[in-house]
């Protein structure tokens, strides 16, 4: 009888590689996503001091002019922190992008895996019939053979 081969092999590689480029896009896209948290936190530790700062300046000896920077600093760094929020945002869409394309990737593998077993079991159950097939023609012409 004749080897098994699946139709579709090729397709079911091609998913494959496209199923590890997803995953490899999708760990590209979280590495990007944490630096930009990371990178908003630490612009967010850096309002809390010059805020903690300002604070400290206002209840001591006044000094305008630290307290003008100081608050020019604050305000240079919050609009810093919107940025690196948009930032986030914008690393946070992609990472749900790829991981949309990373789950369809997966989807369309395991269909054609289901597939390449469907058509794996078809080929042993019609294996089966034709051995079955050969040992009943075997048996007939043997017992036929021992009849004449």
């Amino acid at each position: 009888m004749r080897k098994f081969s699946f139709k579709l092999e090729g397709v079911l590689s091609v998913k494959l590689r496209l199923e590890e480029q997803a995953k490899a896009a999708f760990a590209s896209a979280m590495q990007t996503l944490n630096a930009c948290e990371q990178r908003r936190d630490e612009a967010a530790l850096r309002v809390k001091s010059y805020e903690a700062k300002l604070e400290e300046l206002v209840n001591g000896v006044l000094d305008v002019t630290e307290i003008s920077i100081c608050r020019e600093a604050i305000r240079i760094v919050k609009e810093d922190l919107v940025e690196k929020e948009n930032a986030v945002k914008r690393a946070s869409n992609r990472v749900e992008m790829c991981r949309k394309n990373l789950s369809n990737a997966i989807m369309e593998r395991k269909t054609l895996e289901k597939l390449k077993e469907k058509a794996f079991e078809d080929y042993v159950k019609e294996y089966n019939d034709e051995e079955r097939k050969q040992i009943d023609e075997l048996v007939s012409y043997r017992h036929n053979a021992g009849n004449e």
